[in-house]
């Protein structure tokens, strides 16, 4: 009889402890992924590059080599992408009401 006690006992307390560490209910994250950190593609970036990152984890937080690589390359990509756009003082006119006859006439 005291053996049967002592395995009730025994179960109620691991079930004590999977459920305050969240394993019964599934309240955990997902679990980190044995796969090292994956730079960004060589070629042009996509959303879906964007959104696969993920930073290992150090002590204190994400590994700042890998966050500092990943914003150095989107720095990049924005300048790549502001050098291809026009300025954008190009759109702004003192006049508020152009006359498209006199733009045309006069291009700048």
């Amino acid at each position: 009889m005291i053996w049967v006690a002592l395995l009730i006992a025994v179960v109620l307390v691991g079930l004590t402890v999977a459920a305050i560490l969240g394993r019964i209910d599934g309240s955990l994250a997902e679990p980190t992924s044995t796969v090292s950190f994956l730079p960004l593609p060589h070629d042009r970036l996509t959303e879906q590059d964007i959104d696969a990152v993920r930073f290992d984890t150090a002590f204190r937080g994400y590994r700042m080599d890998q966050v500092d690589e990943v914003l150095d390359r989107l720095t990049r990509e924005i300048e790549v992408l502001r050098a291809g756009l026009p300025s954008p003082t190009a759109f702004v006119s003192d006049d508020p009401d152009p006359d498209p006859a006199e733009a045309a006439a006069h291009p700048s």
